[in-house]
C-alpha cells in the first residue's frame, strides 16, 4: 500500500484553519437566508445521492488512501448535474458521518487541459484548491477550487496533465464599454478574498439561460473569453450567473465586453497525454 498520498510531496501546500476558507459567500449568491439553509441540511443529506466523479467512473486510476488520512464522501442534491454539494466525513467502516462543508456546484462548464503544480489542501483534509498551468501554451496559471477533491484526491501527481472542467460563480458582473484603444481580456488574482477568487475583463462569446435546480431565480451561463496567449491560444470559461447577482441590471449579450469578480471552480475529467 502506498504510504503517500501523492507520488510528489512537494505537491501539496497545507493550509492553516484560518487559511481554509468556507463557503457562505459563494451560498449566498443562491439563498437570501442562508440560516433557513442550513436548518433544512439534515433533509437535504437525507435525498441527496453520491457524486459522479472521475474517481467513481475510472477507479483504476485511484491509488489506496494513505494511512492516516480522512475517509469521507460528497453528496450531491437535488441532480448530480447542479445544486449543492456536501463533503462528508466519515470513519473507515462509513459510520459517524459529520457534514464539513457544503457549496453551490454545477457540472458544466469548459474542458481545458491542465498541467497541476500544487493541491493547497484545507485544514479540515477533504477539500483543496488546485493550482495549475490552463490551456496547452502553459502561459496562464490559475488557482481553482476542486468540487471533487475528496473523491479523486489519489489520482492526482505534480506536474501530471488533466483535463479540467472550469467555470465562475460570479459575485459582480456587468457589462462595460471599450476604451478607445479597444478591450484587451485581463485576469487579476483577488487573493484578499481567496486564492481561487479573480476579478476579470473579458468579451462574452455565448449567453444562455441555465436550468439550475435551487431557489426560484433565473440564472445564466455566459461563455467568456477570459486570456489569449502570445500564439493566439483562447482561454474560455463558463459563468454562471444567478438573478440574485444580476438584480435590475440588464443582462449582458453575446458580443459584449464585461468586468467581474468570480469564484473559480472545477472538477477533474480525467488524465490527459502530452
Amino acid at each position: 500500500m502506498n504510504d503517500k498520498l501523492f507520488l510528489f510531496d512537494d505537491l501539496i501546500t497545507e493550509l492553516s484553519e484560518d487559511a481554509s476558507p468556507g463557503h457562505l459567500d459563494q451560498l449566498e449568491l443562491f439563498y437570501k437566508d442562508t440560516e433557513e439553509l442550513f436548518g433544512s441540511m439534515t433533509s437535504i443529506i437525507t435525498s441527496s445521492q453520491l457524486a459522479v466523479t472521475c474517481s467513481s467512473l475510472h477507479p483504476e486510476l485511484a491509488q489506496p488512501l494513505a494511512a492516516g488520512e480522512p475517509a469521507g464522501h460528497l453528496l450531491q442534491w437535488p441532480s448530480p448535474r447542479c445544486g449543492l454539494t456536501s463533503v462528508i466525513r466519515s470513519d473507515q467502516q462509513g459510520q459517524c458521518n459529520s457534514l464539513i462543508a457544503v457549496f453551490p456546484f454545477i457540472g458544466d462548464g469548459v474542458k481545458h487541459r491542465c498541467r497541476l503544480l500544487e493541491t493547497r489542501l484545507y485544514a479540515n483534509r477533504l477539500e483543496a484548491q488546485l493550482f495549475a498551468y490552463i490551456g496547452g501554451d502553459e502561459e496562464l496559471n490559475m488557482t481553482f477550487y476542486d468540487a471533487h477533491y475528496l473523491a479523486n484526491r489519489t489520482i492526482y501527481q505534480k506536474e501530471a496533465l488533466y483535463h479540467f472542467i472550469l467555470r465562475g460563480f460570479a459575485y459582480h458582473l456587468e457589462s462595460v464599454m471599450p476604451g478607445p484603444d479597444g478591450f484587451m481580456e485581463a485576469i487579476y488574482q483577488r487573493e484578499e478574498l481567496g486564492a481561487d477568487h479573480y476579478e476579470i475583463s473579458g468579451l462574452v462569446r455565448d449567453v444562455k439561460e441555465y436550468d439550475f435546480a435551487m431557489p426560484e431565480q433565473k440564472f445564466w451561463l455566459l461563455r467568456t473569453l477570459i486570456a489569449r496567449t502570445s500564439s493566439g491560444e483562447e482561454i474560455e470559461i463558463d459563468l454562471l450567473l444567478t438573478g440574485k447577482t444580476l438584480g435590475k441590471n440588464s443582462l449582458p449579450q453575446a458580443g459584449d465586453c464585461i468586468n467581474a469578480l468570480i469564484w473559480l471552480q472545477g472538477h477533474l475529467w480525467g488524465p490527459t497525454e502530452s
